[in-house]
């Protein structure tokens, strides 16, 4: 079976590499990567690197990096100063293996304290036990910025900290369905939920992300079926999550579903906001995608009248909401 050794751009690789070498003497260290595929993270000179991949059919050694991971399995030593390198595999529709772990001739064992919602998860805290001085990976970046996500690390974001980053688009691996991949270097540390909020995320559009230099439509509303908590309600809505899935998903429902959220009177402008907001959300940059929806709660309810009824008051809204991000507003 081939499991689908993969390719990244090398344009991808020179960026991991620019974000260690601000921090690290790299020349200093081993070089590992865990699930190197076509080993493009250990194409450069260097004086000792160790590509390791569970596909047979990759020129390297054959180990699956979530069982009982230890750097013996790599012939490293335990004060060997280390980096680990590499973009692994997730659960997403341009994961290489997704696929092939759906195939029922093929077992992947994963470690009961590794396991996670997301193969990339796994591979994360997998790196722990290694005890490598920095990691710099590829992983979607809604490990971090979802909260769901990120209680999921555990391990991981008890014992590293995101050091530095760069936010790329997942169009350099697939055209549909764009969304935020980040080149994360940690270094050993710890992190909370705080962190990664206040964290500056620059991207590769020359700007910067910050969680918390906005608010968030779900401090105003439910987005999830909430009908014992609303007595009398006027309408229904499709259930939310990101930005991402607003884009697929419908807003308002004609027929209430038990999946639906109730809308009660004196939320209904802020569901009439989620319409609207939807209509502008193709243009604005990738790197929002899996955030929440955003907005600016004084400026919305200083104008909501003319929000809801005016087309042109609500460009200028979402352009001044957007500001300083490259948005293709007409």
């Amino acid at each position: 079976m081939n499991l689908g050794a993969y390719y990244t751009p090398s344009y991808l690789v020179d960026c991991a590499y620019r974000l260690l070498r601000k921090h690290a003497n790299i020349e200093n260290y081993t070089l590992l990567d865990t699930a190197c595929g076509n080993k493009e993270f250990l194409k450069l000179k260097h004086p000792r690197k160790i590509g390791a991949d569970i596909d047979p059919n990759c020129d390297a050694l054959m180990i699956n990096a979530l069982v009982n991971p230890k750097r013996e399995n790599y012939g490293i030593s335990q004060d060997e100063p280390l980096i680990i390198v590499g973009n692994p595999p997730y659960n997403d529709r341009t994961s290489f293996i997704k696929q092939d772990i759906k195939n029922k001739d093929f077992i992947f064992e994963i470690d009961n304290d590794l396991k996670a919602r997301d193969l990339g998860i796994s591979f994360l805290k997998s790196f722990v036990a290694l005890k490598p001085a920095f990691i710099c990976v590829l992983h979607p970046l809604s490990y971090l910025i979802k909260e769901a996500n990120f209680k999921q690390l555990k391990l991981f974001k008890d014992h590293y900290r995101l050091l530095d980053a760069l936010v790329v688009s997942s169009k350099y691996f697939t055209k549909s369905n764009e969304f935020p991949i980040v080149i994360a270097l940690y270094e050993q540390g710890r992190m909370d939920y705080g962190y990664i909020r206040r964290f500056i995320f620059p991207t590769d559009c020359g700007t910067t992300l910050c969680l918390n230099d906005f608010d968030y439509i779900d401090n105003y509303v439910d987005k999830y079926p909430n009908a014992k908590k609303v007595s009398a309600c006027v309408g229904y809505f499709f259930p939310m999550r990101d930005i991402n899935a607003l884009k697929r998903n419908k807003t308002f429902l004609n027929v209430p579903s038990e999946n639906a959220v109730c809308i009660s009177q004196d939320k209904l402008i802020y569901y009439q906001y989620i319409h609207y907001f939807k209509e502008i959300a193709p243009k604005i940059p990738y790197y929002f995608g899996n955030l929440d929806i955003i907005i600016d709660h004084f400026a919305f309810l200083e104008m909501k009248d003319a929000f809801l009824k005016d087309k042109r008051a609500r460009l200028e809204y979402f352009k001044k909401l957007f500001q300083g991000h490259p948005c293709e507003f007409d």
